[in-house]
């Protein structure tokens, strides 16, 4: 079995059997510590909200009883951009899985790549250096890739930032509201760093897709 971590060479075609189709001898480890991730930043997660909850529930219950009328209303906005969230989150999910722009990372084509490579890449793509000629069809892969996860995970984000918006809502704590309005400013701001690196994917596929083939 060859070594991927020492092989560059081996790295790079274990890139090009995925961009195929083709599974390499790295998929399962890959999986399996991207699952690990996953699941820690799950447990994080989840760990900081009871935290939260705990701080702030006792100020939030105490203060129910004062704000009832107002309560019904700024619930039900509560629960209408809570399932919009979850509507657009599911249905995107759903979309993106059935059209083949869900791509989970262990089957990226650059996943076998290591960070300096992966780098290489996403300068490449985003026109900062020249293309490396000897890998140009997996480099072009990947920036096809890019561009149908970028699509895929659009619904994600927009269900993300409804959720946020619910949370907000049905919340009278100002640090919450503040705290979900930054988280929502904040994934506005990855959302046009994905635009820009959708383009300049896109760019990148239009100058060399030709050369690669």
């Amino acid at each position: 079995m060859t070594d991927l971590k020492n092989d560059s060479a081996a790295r790079w075609a274990a890139a090009a059997q995925l961009a195929e189709g083709v599974t390499d001898d790295g998929f399962h480890k890959r999986r399996a510590r991207i699952l690990v991730q996953i699941g820690v930043l799950i447990a994080a997660s989840w760990a900081t909200g009871f935290v939260v909850a705990l701080l702030f529930l006792p100020e939030s219950s105490s203060s129910t009883g004062t704000s009832s009328d107002g309560g019904s209303g700024q619930l039900i906005v509560q629960i209408v951009f809570l399932s919009l969230g979850l509507l657009v989150g599911v249905v995107g999910f759903i979309w993106a899985k059935r059209t083949g722009h869900y791509i989970t990372r262990w089957r990226a084509t650059g996943s076998p790549l290591n960070r300096r490579e992966k780098k290489s890449v996403r300068k490449q793509i985003n026109g900062k250096v020249k293309p490396d000629t000897e890998h140009l069809p997996v480099v072009v892969a990947i920036a096809n890739q890019n561009r149908h996860a970028t699509l895929g995970i659009a619904p994600i984000y927009a269900a993300a930032v409804l959720l946020a918006i619910a949370t907000a809502v049905g919340s009278n704590e100002l640090l919450i509201k503040l705290l979900e309005l930054g988280v929502s400013v904040l994934f506005v701001v990855v959302a046009v760093q994905l635009v820009v690196f959708y383009r300049k994917a896109g760019r990148f596929i239009d100058r060399h897709g030709r050369q690669s083939a």
